[in-house]
């Protein structure tokens, strides 16, 4: 059973230098591990830049990306960014990958959405031509989806960047189960809108244990090294956590059963978190959390301290 980790996902469409640096060092000094991007237009801007910048500011974090659509990067251009990343963050860099899923990011660049099947089938070849090209050595490829014919690329500084692959559908989580070395499980948003999160919420949120079940069956051998992640979208403290779930529920289309469930949400007094994140570790097997933006970062730093590490 892994180790507690806790991290927070931010959203770097910054107007001004010091608002992105002074959000990345709040994250630093509240105890947290890991600070990564998204990769959706309108509400990210530049990747790269945001996170060398990221660490530049608070050198005590990894920093990552939570997750790139692969779609939109071609695997020889994403590993020389990717080998130099590590090397300028000191080896402190996770790659995060996932299928794509945002019907409003597709549109945004006038590319087509091919179908689900397709997508993870392109991102199983990506992530095993991004292993060969950043294990170094010259790559010679020629597959379905990706032909490249490249040079060495400059070595990084960890010995294997580790992956994430995160995703709510089978074939994504039977991929990362496979190819990853750290799955984080969401829900399934194929819908291709956000929407969806509170549309597959109330059905889908007793299906943890089977996704991780998923996950297990393709691992096989090498499950127990997996790190299993998930993101903590909505944190309420309250000593009434049933009726503040209700309220949060009445939001997001969902019951208070429904919320107080589902490993996205997490309600009550610290003890009571605390308490609720060893309990889905133990379920689940889930230690690595993930904040959505910054906004609870101060308040929940006491229990990410309390268990990170434990």
């Amino acid at each position: 059973m892994g180790k507690f980790r806790f991290g927070v996902t931010l959203f770097p469409a910054m107007s001004e230098r010091r608002e992105w640096v002074d959000t990345v060092k709040r994250a630093e000094a509240a105890g947290y591990e890991v600070v990564t991007v998204i990769d959706h237009f309108g509400t990210s801007g530049g990747i790269f830049s945001s996170l060398m910048a990221a660490y530049e500011a608070a050198p005590s974090l990894r920093v990552g990306t939570l997750v790139l659509n692969v779609d939109f990067w071609n695997p020889a251009l994403l590993a020389r960014e990717v080998a130099t990343a590590d090397v300028l963050t000191d080896g402190s860099f996770e790659l995060g990958l996932g299928a794509g899923w945002s019907m409003p990011d597709y549109s945004a660049i006038g590319m087509e959405r091919r179908p689900a099947a397709e997508r993870v089938a392109k991102l199983e070849e990506a992530i095993g031509l991004l292993r060969k090209l950043l294990a170094g050595g010259p790559v010679s490829h020629a597959g379905t989806y990706y032909t490249c014919e490249t040079e060495e690329l400059p070595p990084t500084k960890q010995s294997s960047i580790p992956i994430v692959v995160g995703g709510g559908s089978r074939p994504v989580l039977e991929l990362a189960g496979r190819c990853a070395d750290i799955v984080s499980l969401h829900r399934n948003l194929q819908r291709g809108v956000a929407a969806s999160w509170q549309a597959e919420a109330a059905t889908e949120v007793d299906r943890v244990a089977e996704r991780v079940d998923w996950v297990r069956a393709a691992a096989g051998e090498r499950f127990d090294a997996l790190e299993l992640h998930t993101l903590l979208q909505g944190i309420v403290f309250t000593g009434e956590p049933r009726e503040a779930a209700a309220e949060l529920g009445r939001a997001n289309d969902l019951d208070a059963d429904a919320v107080l469930a589902s490993p996205h949400y997490l309600l009550g007094t610290e003890d009571e978190m605390a308490a609720t994140l060893i309990e889905r570790r133990e379920r689940w097997g889930i230690s690595y959390m993930t904040l959505v933006g910054p906004s609870a970062m101060e308040t929940f730093a006491p229990v990410a301290a309390r268990l990170a590490g434990a």
